[in-house]
């Protein structure tokens, strides 16, 4: 199921992870609206579902400078 998820992100983070994940825009946007990459409003969000650790060998993940963390599983 597709999930609409285009009113909590903007183009500008768009644009920055597409940088660090090495994906261009839409196929974030999809693989977004697939479930198979996730994105947090905040730290204490991720850590709620992954826990608190040193490292996530299971994903790849990144912190914007607004707080928000985007993850996809490696």
């Amino acid at each position: 199921m597709m999930r609409d998820i285009t009113n909590n992100i903007q183009i500008g983070e768009l644009i920055a992870i597409s940088n660090v994940f090495k994906l261009n825009t839409y196929r974030i946007l999809t693989l977004l609206e697939k479930g198979a990459m996730e994105m947090f409003e905040n730290k204490e969000a991720f850590h709620e579902k992954y826990g608190v650790k040193d490292t996530y060998p299971e994903l790849e993940w990144c912190e914007l400078n607004n707080g928000k963390i985007f993850t996809k599983f490696k």
